[in-house]
């Protein structure tokens, strides 16, 4: 199936580059988005474009609430004595 996409003629190159730091929400990697945006380090994408991405508090917790049930996993207790 053949898509077309139609962009506004008031819609300019840089305008489109704010595409590129949304696809961290996708699980794209900072340092490939760096790359396609042109810029020197990942802290520079991540300074710059941090406001573009939404605050997700229930994914942050999930992912710490995840690591912590893995941790009795890793470091199982030791011997009684």
């Amino acid at each position: 199936m053949n898509v077309l996409w139609h962009v506004s003629d008031e819609v300019t190159m840089h305008d489109l580059r704010h595409v590129y730091p949304v696809l961290t929400k996708h699980r794209e990697s900072v340092k490939t988005v760096r790359k396609h945006l042109g810029h020197a380090k990942p802290s520079i994408t991540l300074n710059t474009d941090t406001n573009l991405w939404p605050d997700e508090e229930g994914t942050t917790r999930a992912a710490a609430e995840a690591v912590f049930r893995i941790v009795p996993l890793m470091c199982p207790p030791g011997p009684k004595s």
